[in-house]
């Protein structure tokens, strides 16, 4: 098993997938971050702009207007701009469709990205259009200019779609259509606490929505998408005229402003509390966590890393939970821990660059039970499987498995310009010097299991969980998880080992530790008011 790891790291080298990595900085208020694709043999450049802008930075009383705003800039047409004619939505989409570029742009906690690849030979051409429209979008016209007056009226029915799409999202979509993203969502409401800027989606509150018109979208775009707060990013084949385009272009947006959100410090339970989450779901879902004091820029970020990929790796049959939950018992489709955020973990089976965040938090994701019966079982048995890693670590072999499968799998996450590039805007973000990905690799390498299982023991806090369950039937879950026992429920027909049958029953009255008093129950379409 380590070999093979190894040989996929050693191919990667000789194709020369990996990249220089070289930060930029010319004596403007932005910062540029180049990855140089050393053999130039895929003609390819890769065009990113990412601020560090995101849901953590809306208002109070108009939390969405982050996304709302990215959304209206990648969406909305923008102004004339250096000899660029303006272009309506329809036109920017027309202009784009020949050369086969899809524009994509994400809204996380605290980074607005809008991203391109494109042939080298168009690279040059697609900086201008990425800086027409973040330099000159629609909605900041001058409503004295007949032509950029009518490009504000466009600007406002664009809007009023983008806050028709978000509340649609926020009444339908996310409450009662996609159950695992649902429960993240509000593990970090319960987590980090309701008046935390990590408390509501990137979509905002419904109440949020009402509260957002043009004119506060134009304030929120002057006072945030500043130079202080944007990295540009290019990789691949990078000429010399997209870097001179680079380092010239942006000096146009604000040198003045904060360079990033202001978070308040992490509340800290010292208690299990429960938040069970009624809808009309099929199966019972999972989530357990509690904040981290540390990201990926500490120390000890390597180690816990490792140990939550041996617990818990994402959409892998290497992690703990993923055997003695499906495969030894079939209670789901899989069982995940993390020790970094991990948006739409149910659409990716790699984890994604451009989520980064400040405050991180150690979760779990259970994914809904086959049998919705089995939520019960499910909750205790991952409570007992995490006191058992606070207690006793890591086994040698998990240990050992773990690290070979990491020393092989970590250069693969850059195997792709876009996501080398993402991974070097994402170290500007955290701090962090050079190749993270070698570094990581390189820190991993070099783990001891004794200091691995010393800070699982440090860090993991079963007694202190926060935790969410979504359900159909909350009053059932809520007296199955306070009462002596819930059994787990096997189809007709199955059977298994003698010694799983024995754990059942010890995992069946196993007591994660919650008072009633630290029981709510809430409606899922009541969540995001």
């Amino acid at each position: 098993m380590k070999a093979s790891y190894r040989v996929f790291a050693v191919i990667a080298v000789l194709l020369g997938v990996f990249s220089a990595l070289s930060p930029f900085a010319y004596g403007s208020h932005y910062k540029i971050v180049v990855v140089h694709d050393k053999n130039g043999k895929i003609p390819l450049t890769t065009l990113n702009l990412t601020f560090r802008v995101g849901s953590a930075d809306d208002p109070a009383v108009e939390k969405g207007i982050a996304s709302a705003t990215a959304r209206l800039i990648r969406e909305g047409g923008a102004l004339s701009w250096k000899g660029l004619p303006a272009r309506t939505r329809s036109e920017l989409e027309s202009f784009l469709y020949p050369y086969a570029a899809d524009m994509e742009m994400n809204v996380g906690k605290e980074q607005i990205s809008f991203e391109l690849t494109v042939p080298a030979s168009d690279a040059e051409k697609m900086l201008q259009l990425l800086a027409q429209l973040v330099l000159r979008p629609a909605f900041m016209g001058s409503p004295k200019d007949p032509k950029e007056s009518e490009s504000l009226r466009a600007s406002e029915r664009e809007l009023q779609r983008i806050l028709s799409e978000e509340k649609d999202f926020l009444e339908k979509q996310l409450p009662q259509e996609d159950q695992e993203e649902l429960g993240k969502a509000v593990l970090d409401q319960l987590i980090f606490g309701e008046n935390h800027p990590y408390a509501h989606v990137a979509a905002g509150t419904l109440s949020g929505l009402k509260n957002i018109n043009l004119e506060k979208v134009r304030r929120f775009y002057l006072s945030h998408m500043v130079q202080p707060r944007l990295t540009v990013g290019v990789s691949g084949v990078v000429s010399a005229e997209v870097l001179k385009l680079a380092r010239e272009a942006f000096k146009e947006l604000p040198a003045a402003g904060s360079s990033k959100a202001s978070l308040p410090q992490v509340r800290n339970s010292d208690q299990v509390e429960l938040l069970i989450v009624k809808g009309s779901f099929k199966g019972t879902g999972v989530h357990l966590g509690f904040p981290l004091p540390f990201n990926r820029s500490a120390n000890e970020f390597a180690e816990m890393y490792l140990a939550a990929n041996a617990f818990g790796k994402h959409r892998s049959f290497v992690g703990r939970l993923m055997d003695v939950v499906r495969e030894t018992r079939g209670i789901n489709y899989g069982t995940y821990a993390y020790v970094e955020d991990f948006p739409y973990g149910g659409h990716l089976t790699m984890e994604p660059t451009q989520a980064a965040r400040a405050q991180q938090a150690f979760t779990i994701w259970g994914r809904p039970t086959a049998v919705a019966e089995n939520g019960c079982f499910l909750l205790r048995q991952l409570h007992r499987e995490l006191t058992v890693l606070a207690e006793k670590g890591l086994t040698r072999r998990e240990f050992d498995l773990t690290k070979s499968h990491l020393i092989g799998y970590i250069p693969l996450l850059g195997m792709s310009l876009d996501r080398q590039l993402g991974y070097a805007i994402d170290s500007h973000f955290y701090g962090i010097r050079g190749d993270y990905l070698k570094r990581l690799q390189s820190e991993v390498e070099s783990a001891k299991h004794s200091v691995v299982n010393a800070l699982l023991k440090k860090h993991i806090k079963p007694k202190a969980l926060q935790i969410v369950v979504t359900t159909a039937d909350p009053e059932k879950f809520r007296a199955e998880i306070l009462g002596p026992r819930c059994a787990i429920r096997y189809e007709e027909g199955v059977q298994k080992a003698p010694n799983v049958l024995k754990e059942d029953k010890q995992i069946a009255v196993h007591s994660i530790g919650i008072k009633p008093e630290n029981i709510r129950v809430v409606d899922s379409e009541s969540l995001f008011q």
